[in-house]
Parts: structure tokens; C-alpha cells; sequence
């Protein structure tokens, strides 16, 4: 116990000063606490203060100081910023969070055109990990073995505190296995002694039938008990299983974790109805790592302020928006978690509604910051993707993942929506066309093409970064009376 508690004091030291974790305590203590949990069932009073914010004050100073370190440290040892930095002007001694805004935000370009001059010189980097690429061009980004085990480390703490995984439980994971989420999902996962399922985004019969196949391990539930997928590819399990006739007593599940894509409520719902279990809807990305946040009871995205500074920029002037207005999430991921590839002022493109001044926060995470869910991505459209896939997701008849395309007609302003049906008719026509005028929607028309290739522009999604198995082309039988 002793020596338990000279490692919680170690992370709670890294975590006041800013500085560099020692990877080897965050590992131990992450073994401790699963052990703990084991013999005890409990982490004991007070365990889960390592993972919790401080007293505001004490938080306003914590975050001036990692920032400081983490903007001084990008402008001597990161080339791009040291570059950038000959033209701006701001004392690195002082800098802090009412100062950052004298340097000049990061655009996705110059990270996809140059990833190599934002490696810090003292990066050690070992694995370059790459965005998906369903919206432009893949990103990449270096990672030293430092951040890969303290993200997973402090990862695995998280879910053994915070969300109650345990040694018997058993992840199903979905997400592309050539990510570094599954990477770093894999690791954090074992740590905490739950069993791990690669499944990857398989055709969605082939991981209906892993999730309901019991699988006979010693100190394990029976079946898989969580399952971590992308929304698209969550959307395509819920279309097979609802035609499959399966229904949550083929399943063992206890909790879905989903991220990557928007999470509408009526894809909540059908997910809810088919598997009656909780949904955790996360946010996260390759480049902010790790930076991630998690949507609470009351429908805000909490992001944590421990491991980044986080802004909302006007799309267009890049400015500071206002309470109640929507603006691009900005991270700057803090130094002490990310030493290899180094950003400041990152712009992620995914859109957010600042809260209201006078609004108070009464949710589970109210110590946490918050902004809406995310909305979607920065496009020419007045719409967001979050409003095309209520108004689309609320209409069954479509197939699931949704596909669709905007398209600006030579009007100001109008928008055509274009949407894939199994069977174009005047009468689903009518139906999208009075629930687009109910919720308010900007569009000039919408269109239904049976076909995908007839949209204007391709329509990607993570669903589509399928991983093929021999067994995929091998008849599987749908549903619990099969």
C-alpha cells in the first residue's frame, strides 16, 4: 500500500507541475488498481480524485503553467513553430491562456503538408498513425513509445474508475484495426485485465455473430460485454439485426462505446431498442490525442482541461466565438502527454455550439468544461452534418449508414439534399420533405437517387473501411431462432 501511494503521489506531482509522467508508476499504479479491484471489488475512498479536477482556482493555474510549457517548448524545439514564432510577438516567460491568441491557429493543411517539421527535435518518434481520411486527405502524426504507454496508461485508469470495466468483462472491438484507437484501445483494455476482441469493421453479419457466440473463458462473462464502433458502422449492425430478426437477449452486452462520426438521437434510439443498454458517445481524434471527451446525461460534450487547452474559433476569422454561437473545437494537447509531434491552436474543423453564459451545468461531468455535441464538419452549407442525420436517421425506410450528398444549387444560399433510398417514392419524398419544413431546415429541395454513384459527391464513412474474413463470403444464420 505504501508503495501504492508513493505512485499516486508521483501522477498527482506530474499532474500539478505539468512536467513528464514516469511511465513506469502510471503502469504500476494501473496494475495496483486493477488488483485492488479484483481482491476488493472497490478502489477505495478517494481513488478516483487522481482522474478528478481540482479546485477551479487551483485548475486556472495548473492550465497557465502547462501552457506556458507547452507553447515555450513548441517555439524552441518544433521547427514549424519556431519558424512561426520569428513573427510573433508574445513573451514565452509569460504566455498563457489570455495571450494564445496572438499566435497565428494550425490548419489541418499544414499538418497534412508538412508533418515532419511539427516533430519536436526532442521527439523520440517510433509509429506514425494516420487519420482515416473519409473527410480530404489522410493526416499524420508521430507518436514516441512515451506517449503510446502514458495515453494508455492513464486510459486504462479512466476505465477502470470512471466507467467500471472489470477483469470479467470482455471488449468487442469494431474500429479499424489499422488506427491508433485500436492501438491504444487494445493496450488500456488489457491493462486493466478485461478480456479484448479485435472484430474490426467486418461485414456486419460476421460481428453479430462474434458478439452473440458465447465464448467459454475462465473468470469471463459469458459473452462479449462491450462494444466499441464508429457511428456509421453501428448504424449498418442495427440495419442487419433489426432484417435479421436479432433481438438483446442474443447478446451479453452491458455498455456501447461510439465516437468517430455524429451520434443522432434517432440512431440512439434504434440502437437503444435493439440492444437495451447504455451508449457512451465519446470524442476524440488521431491528432489531439489525448484530448477526448464524452457526452453526459444532459446532451453537452465535456472535455477535460488536464491534458489541453481547448477553444472555439470562428470557422472563417478564426476569433474567439461568442456564448451561444457555433465555432471550430481549437486543442492544444499539453506537453507532458505529447512530446513528438507538437500542436498549437489546432483547428479539428468540428463544429460546436459555445453554452449560453447564464446556463449551469447539473450533469454527471459538471467539473468539466462543456460545449454542445458536435454538430459536424466546417462545409459551405448553413446546415450541419448533426441536422441532415436526425432529419434522415428519423426516416426507417432508409438504409442504414446513411448516404447522402449537399449540393449549392447557382441560388444564394439554397441547398439541394440528395439522399440514397432502396425505393425512390413520391411518398417518402413527402415525408422528408415535411419533417425537413418541422425542423427548419435550409433546403431548396431534396432528391432520392437508389443508387450511391448518383450522388453529386461520394459520400464516406467509416463503415466503409471494412475488413474482409474468409468466413464473410460463408452463409451465417440471422437471429436467435436460426
Amino acid at each position: 500500500m505504501f508503495i501504492t501511494g508513493m505512485r499516486q503521489l508521483g501522477l498527482a506531482w506530474s499532474i500539478l507541475s505539468g512536467r513528464a509522467f514516469r511511465v513506469q508508476d502510471v503502469l504500476a499504479l494501473a496494475d495496483d488498481v486493477r488488483a485492488t479491484l479484483e481482491e476488493f471489488g472497490s478502489a477505495g475512498e478517494g481513488a478516483n480524485d487522481m482522474l478528478g479536477p481540482p479546485d477551479p482556482e487551483i485548475q486556472q493555474s495548473l492550465t497557465r503553467r502547462r501552457l506556458r510549457r507547452t507553447v515555450r517548448n513548441a517555439a524552441q524545439h518544433t521547427p514549424y513553430y519556431r519558424h512561426l514564432f520569428e513573427g510573433v510577438d508574445i513573451d514565452l516567460a509569460t504566455v498563457g491562456p489570455d495571450m494564445i491568441t496572438r499566435i497565428p491557429p494550425t490548419s489541418k493543411q499544414a499538418l497534412r503538408g508538412m508533418p515532419s517539421a511539427f516533430v519536436s527535435d526532442r521527439g523520440k518518434p517510433v509509429l506514425a498513425a494516420q487519420t482515416t481520411g473519409t473527410t480530404g486527405t489522410p493526416t499524420t502524426v508521430w507518436f514516441s513509445r512515451y506517449e503510446l504507454e502514458i495515453t494508455a496508461a492513464t486510459g486504462a485508469l479512466a476505465l477502470m474508475l470512471t466507467n467500471g470495466l472489470r477483469t470479467e468483462h470482455i471488449w468487442g472491438n469494431c474500429i479499424t484495426t489499422r488506427s491508433i484507437a485500436h492501438y491504444l484501445t487494445e493496450r488500456s483494455i488489457t491493462l486493466t485485465g478485461a478480456g479484448f476482441v479485435p472484430i474490426g469493421p467486418v461485414d456486419p453479419q460476421v460481428a453479430l455473430d462474434r458478439l452473440a457466440t458465447p465464448m467459454h473463458l475462465p473468470g469471463k462473462r459469458p459473452q462479449i460485454t462491450h462494444l466499441n464502433a464508429t457511428s456509421s458502422y453501428l448504424a449498418a449492425l442495427v440495419q442487419d439485426a433489426e432484417r435479421g430478426g436479432w433481438t438483446a437477449a442474443d447478446f451479453g452486452l452491458q455498455e456501447i462505446h461510439v465516437g468517430g462520426e455524429i451520434l443522432t438521437d434517432a440512431l440512439r434510439e434504434r440502437v437503444r431498442e435493439l440492444f437495451d443498454v447504455p451508449i457512451i458517445d465519446g470524442y476524440s481524434m488521431t491528432e489531439i490525442i489525448p484530448v477526448a471527451g464524452q457526452v453526459c446525461g444532459h446532451d453537452h460534450l465535456h472535455l477535460p482541461v488536464d491534458q489541453g487547452h481547448v477553444e472555439v474559433l470562428d470557422p472563417v476569422t478564426l476569433e474567439p466565438v461568442a456564448p451561444g454561437a457555433v465555432g471550430s473545437l481549437t486543442i492544444t494537447p499539453f506537453v507532458s502527454y505529447r512530446d513528438t509531434t507538437t500542436l498549437l491552436r489546432y483547428v479539428t474543423g468540428d463544429l460546436v455550439r459555445v453554452l449560453p453564459e447564464a446556463q449551469k451545468l447539473g450533469c454527471e461531468f459538471a467539473a468539466a468544461p462543456a460545449t454542445s455535441r458536435i454538430l459536424g464538419r466546417v462545409t459551405g452549407s448553413q446546415l450541419t452534418t448533426k441536422d441532415v442525420l436526425e432529419l434522415l436517421h428519423g426516416e426507417r425506410v432508409l438504409p442504414l449508414p446513411t448516404r447522402y450528398a449537399l449540393e449549392e444549387t447557382g441560388s444564394a444560399g439554397a441547398t439541394v439534399l440528395h439522399v440514397v433510398a432502396e425505393r425512390a417514392s413520391r411518398k417518402l419524398l413527402a415525408r422528408l420533405e415535411e419533417r425537413a419544413a418541422d425542423l427548419a431546415l435550409p433546403l431548396a429541395g431534396i432528391v432520392l437517387v437508389e443508387d450511391p454513384a448518383d450522388l453529386p459527391t461520394p459520400c464516406r464513412v467509416r463503415a466503409d473501411l471494412r475488413e474482409h474474413t474468409f468466413h464473410h463470403n460463408i452463409p451465417i444464420p440471422a437471429g436467435r431462432n436460426a
